[in-house]
């Protein structure tokens, strides 16, 4: 049966689900609204628990704000005061250097919210002209009052989404969904802030994590989307804000643009407790940019090798004139050649993104955004296996045709809430819906002839067309209980997703993979898969933050997750349906003997649903993995530079094998059982003013330890067992050169198996980057950076025999920014 291109095109371009979208929103954003306010007056109801402090009648005339400032050094602690609080706050560097600062998470005014902050540092606050606050160890006089000072100045942004000042970040709220300082995690977390991405020109979300230690791309599944591979193990998926991915698809269906990107966060080891489905590697979470509080905005023009040109933009600020309504407008566009030949098409990717948060009073927030993405590429698999046991084509060797691409676009609506009903409880909800639909031509590679130069081929013509809605609902509360202070999170989530599935498939003529010659005729095909997957994902979750003592801190979550999928099958082979619960936890405990320093040990668990089916017709019961860490987090130099090592490991259960007793059918087995033992450290911040550097390094034993089919002991896909990366620029501070940056780093990884039967392997690599910057005026800065810089010849990332995708060789980005 001959596809019909005028049906595929509608069934490409059709809206759907729109409607459904806006009533489902409307529907739970009223049901968030009405749980908020019943929640509000349950608060203020005479049985609520009583508030950690009654305002005296200073600070209800002062005002109260939001306050979320987790245990941290002092400094930061300042920081974060000081934005949260719109103040100036000055002190001198010696008073501060090595002191604790105690939480402070609530609303109350800002004079509170300093008295506990500085509670047992035995230092005093005095307030100066209005929005000036300065510390001293006695009494403020008029002879003392000029002081050797530290300056912090900020925005009320609040700290977990707030941009970075420099590389080094000092909370974040992807690994617990509240605010929480690195040093109090009990699991490996890094930050990558959007001064690093600026400086080393990131263009996709791979250069991105090169910076952090055990995160490598894993697939680009024919150049349509990034996934990656984290201490290990391949994920699928990333977060955005919190928000899991559509869970019915196998990858994200566009590459993430950088545009709108404020931070990457990576978590790792298994996340299920919070963020249920993963596979236990861990989890990257993209943060967005979010408006600010005063008017910005930025733009850059780039241009490079491969005829690369790429403008983006971005501006925010109050829309209203008391400013409690404020937004972000972002976009971008790109195109280039590419360097895989001639033969391949440009790639072209648009985005434009809107962000809005209305400030609704001081205890109650809203916020929206939308961002649509629209993306064409060439559907590329990359290079090839040959007979010589080798990926050893030419990096810019094609073998499919101009007309295989992908065509893809996305848009994401998001709504959320946040009410801080008292200064111990916040309660806040979320909405997300996305709409994705994605067609391919794409041309796959079926093996050498036995002249092992002629490579057969086979097309596909294939359209997912998926929704996805996610509603969530949090409440925080934070108490003492016996002299310990305690963040208690709980909250529920429902999503539900759905993808219709449509493919073609046709055999095409054969390619010489050394002497190719193109314009093979684009054939009908006949119908091979047609099905509608839904799932659906009921969810409850916990976890407490409890500070035993000033140097204790215990963490511990428990998350279950009920499971619902089924597949309408219309053409081709169906898998049973699932319906599966999982119980999942956490368990962490820091030590603080000192300030700078946590010594840090925790298990987790995750697991992840399957497709297949046994023998019996049964279906697969879910992936189980579980992880034993232990690290440390210090600050070398104090209150700029941060090391985080680890060691662990991670084994994963359950994993389906070909079942040995019936090898002509596609039926599974799940004895199989891999593990990942590893060491790793990372170092990011700033070694002296205008120096800064982000160091990682990896050692990686990932193996095969059970199974019916695979050889035990074999090495994971793709998994170096070491890798390494730096990173480092410094900017002068003062004389002719002020202002001039010099920045180079060198990413080292070292060889990988392309496959779990071991049967071939990619030889390691070392790139070298450098940039140049200066400043041509205040505001607008030109910038020269130059990517394997020895043109290094390499394999990014190996997937299978038929499937490996080359670095690229070395290229040159001119870029001007100009910032207001």
């Amino acid at each position: 049966m001959k596809p019909s291109e005028h049906s595929l095109c509608a069934r490409f371009k059709t809206p759907r689900g729109f409607t459904r979208w806006m009533t489902t929103s409307a529907l739970t954003a009223g049901s968030l609204a009405a749980v908020i306010v019943a929640a509000d007056a349950l608060a203020q109801s005479p049985g609520a628990p009583a508030s950690r402090g009654d305002a005296s009648a200073r600070q209800a005339a002062e005002g109260q704000r939001r306050f979320s400032i987790p245990a941290q050094p002092l400094s930061d602690a300042l920081a974060a005061f000081g934005r949260q609080a719109g103040l100036q706050v000055s002190a001198d560097a010696g008073l501060v250097a090595g002191v604790s600062a105690a939480a402070v998470d609530g609303v109350m005014a800002p004079s509170e919210a300093l008295d506990r902050l500085l509670s047992g540092t035995g230092l005093a606050w005095h307030r100066f002209d209005g929005d000036t606050v300065t510390l001293s160890s006695r009494p403020v006089t008029q002879e003392n009052a000029a002081l050797s000072t530290l300056t912090v100045v900020g925005s009320r942004m609040p700290s977990e989404w707030a941009p970075v000042d420099g590389y080094r970040a000092v909370s974040s709220a992807t690994a617990t969904k509240t605010n929480t300082a690195l040093r109090d995690i009990p699991q490996s977390i890094q930050v990558i802030p959007r001064k690093l991405l600026e400086d080393r020109q990131v263009i996709q979300l791979s250069e991105a994590v090169e910076s952090v230690s055990s995160v490598q791309q894993s697939s680009t599944s024919g150049n349509r989307a990034e996934s990656f591979r984290i201490r290990g193990f391949d994920t699928p998926g990333y977060a955005i804000d919190g928000v899991m991915l559509n869970p019915v698809g196998d990858r994200p269906e566009t590459f993430l643009d950088m545009a709108n990107v404020e931070r990457v966060e990576v978590l790792k080891g298994p996340a299920s407790a919070l963020y249920g489905r993963a596979q236990p590697g861990g989890l990257i979470n993209i943060v967005t940019r979010r408006p600010s509080d005063t008017f910005e905005g930025d733009a850059t023009v780039q241009a490079g090798s491969e005829a690369f040109r790429r403008a983006e933009g971005s501006i925010s600020g109050p829309i209203d004139a008391g400013g409690e309504l404020t937004g972000r407008l972002t976009g971008a566009t790109q195109r280039e050649d590419g360097f895989r030949g001639p033969a391949a098409a440009r790639s072209e990717r648009q985005l434009a993104s809107l962000a809005l948060r209305w400030s609704a009073s001081q205890a109650t927030t809203f916020t929206f955004g939308i961002d649509h993405t629209e993306q064409e590429t060439p559907f590329d698999r990359g290079l090839i296996v040959t007979a010589d046991n080798a990926v050893s084509l030419p990096r810019d060797r094609f073998l499919a045709e101009s007309w295989s691409r992908v065509e893809a676009r996305k848009t994401r609506f998001s709504f959320g809430a946040e009410h801080l009903a008292n200064d111990w409880l916040t309660l806040r909800g979320t909405v997300r819906y996305d709409d994705a639909k994605v067609r391919d031509t794409g041309i796959d590679f079926r093996g050498l002839e036995d002249d092992g130069r002629t490579l057969n081929r086979r097309y596909t013509d294939r359209i997912e067309d998926s929704t996805n809605l996610v509603a969530q609902f949090e409440g925080i509360a934070t108490f003492d209980v016996a002299g310990m202070t305690h963040r208690l999170l709980g909250g529920v989530e429902y999503a539900k997703s759905r993808m219709d599935f449509l493919s073609y498939r046709a055999n095409i003529d054969p390619i010489d993979i050394y002497t190719p010659v193109y314009g093979a005729v684009r054939p009908a095909a006949s119908l091979n898969s047609d099905y509608t997957e839904d799932i659906e994902l009921y969810s409850l979750f916990a976890q407490d933050q409890i500070d035993l003592s000033s140097q204790w801190k215990l963490l511990a979550g428990l998350r279950y997750d009920q499971v619902r999928q089924t597949m309408e099958q219309r053409a081709g082979t169906s898998d049973p349906d699932i319906d599966d619960g999982s119980m999942t936890g956490r368990l962490g405990i820091v030590y603080q003997p000192i300030t700078p320093l946590s010594l840090y040990a925790s298990f987790s668990q995750s697991f992840s649903p399957q497709s297949g089916m046994a023998q019996d017709g049964a279906a697969l019961i879910p992936e189980e993995g579980e992880q034993l860490e232990l690290g440390l987090k210090a600050d070398l130099i104090a209150d700029r530079l941060s090391l985080t090592t680890s060691m662990f490991q991670i084994t994963k259960q359950n994993v389906a094998t070909s079942d040995p007793r019936n090898p002509d059918a596609d039926y599974s087995l799940q004895t199989g059982e891999q593990r990942v033992r590893g060491v790793e450290l990372d170092i990011i911040g700033q070694l002296t003013p205008g120096w800064e550097v982000v160091a990682s390094a990896a050692y990686l034993d990932a193996r095969i330890t059970e199974d019916e089919t695979l050889e035990i002991g074999n090495r994971l896909t793709g998994v170096p067992l070491w890798s390494s990366s730096l990173w480092s620029t410094y900017e002068f501070q003062s004389g002719r050169l002020a202002g001039l940056s010099l920045g180079g780093g060198v990413t080292t990884v070292g060889s990988r198996k392309g496959d779990l039967d071991n049967s071939y392997q990619v030889d390691g690599y070392q790139r070298f980057d450098a940039t140049l910057g200066y400043p041509l005026s205040e505001h607008v800065e030109l910038s020269l950076t130059a990517k394997n810089l020895t043109d290094e010849e390499y394999i990014a990332t190996p997937v299978s025999r038929t499937e490996n995708h080359p670095g690229a060789p070395r290229s040159l980005i001119m870029a001007v920014r100009a910032s207001f």
